[in-house]
């Protein structure tokens, strides 16, 4: 009933991510006592040379250089420099145990999946919608300092920026002409990256300016951009329409208004449904979007102690 109704994700025994077609052939499993992981053939003479042979050295990381990106407790991520790879690795490491989250999981019918597998899953997902995300190399799980089910997930560096940098850097008023066409067009493409997310069934839930990303170095032809944090995303039949107005006040709430006009954000949705007028429906759904989108104003000023004006200041660097 489930995958009749594209309620959830299909059972991981369908949706592994190493017996993805595009995932199975060129992958090396490594199995030591505590844990297994899995990374691109090619690349595992490269990790294994700086000291990643195990998924302990993956969860501790000793001798070995990194960036750090987001330090969250229990789910810190690093940029990894490897030698002879072209892009850095970003390393997501998950600490905690891993808990059940489909009602299969929880009745014991199913076997709780790490957030690993999980992200991956969700990854493929995005991917087979056509909208980009980061690749995938390298994965694991196992136990770590007593958490069962710990695990990691390393992506390729996008090389690119998220879009709340590019707009800072790029459409700063007063906007030139060719500003003025770059501008639009990433909004267009916005747009239809944000439908075509949508039309799949798919809903991001943290979709925010900083989780998408540009890239400037795009050929001809190829989208421009890209989404990243995606392991809280979920799959929603295309009638539940409340997951989609989320998506839609969060990307509204995080576009500064010094950059994003009235004017842009009401071309961005008549790109997103295709309409060159709002009907009555589409009139009702923009004010759902803007009480949502200040209800994550009110939520964010209390969290955070400070005032709207003030939440992009950080956000240019």
């Amino acid at each position: 009933m489930a995958d009749r109704w594209n309620l959830s994700f299909p059972l991981n025994v369908f949706y592994h991510p190493t017996l993805m077609p595009n995932r199975g052939a060129g992958w090396d499993k490594i199995e030591s006592d505590d844990g297994i992981w899995y990374c691109v053939a090619s690349l595992r003479t490269a990790l294994e040379a700086i000291g990643l042979k195990t998924f302990a050295d993956w969860m501790a990381l000793q001798s070995i250089d990194y960036r750090e990106v987001s330090m969250r407790p229990r789910r810190p991520v690093v940029a990894l420099e490897i030698p002879g790879v072209s892009e850095d690795l970003f390393l997501k490491r998950n600490l905690d145990s891993s808990r059940p989250k489909t009602l299969l999981e929880t009745l014991g019918i199913e076997t709780a999946h790490s957030e690993a597998v999980r992200e991956l899953d969700k990854l493929e997902a995005f991917s087979s919608a056509g909208v980009p995300v980061p690749e995938p190399v390298a994965w694991g799980e196992g136990d770590w300092k007593g958490a069962l089910g710990a695990s990691f997930v390393a992506t390729k560096d996008l090389l690119a920026i998220p879009l709340e940098r590019y707009l800072f850097h790029h459409w700063s008023p007063p906007l030139g002409r060719e500003a003025v066409i770059d501008k639009r067009a990433t909004l267009t493409d916005l747009a239809r990256l944000t439908r075509r997310m949508h039309d799949a069934g798919l809903v991001h839930r943290d979709y925010y300016f900083g989780h998408i990303f540009v890239s400037e170095r795009s050929g001809e032809g190829e989208s421009r951009l890209s989404v990243i944090d995606v392991q809280r995303a979920s799959r929603r039949p295309r009638w539940w329409i409340r997951p989609r107005i989320k998506d839609l006040a969060s990307l509204h709430f995080s576009a500064d208004p010094k950059y994003i006009r009235p004017a842009d954000r009401l071309r961005f949705l008549k790109d997103y449904w295709q309409v060159e007028q709002f009907s009555p429906w589409k009139r009702f759904q923009i004010a759902w979007i803007l009480k949502k989108a200040d209800r994550i104003r009110r939520h964010t000023e209390k969290a955070l102690g400070i005032p709207y004006s003030e939440y992009f200041k950080n956000k240019y660097y």
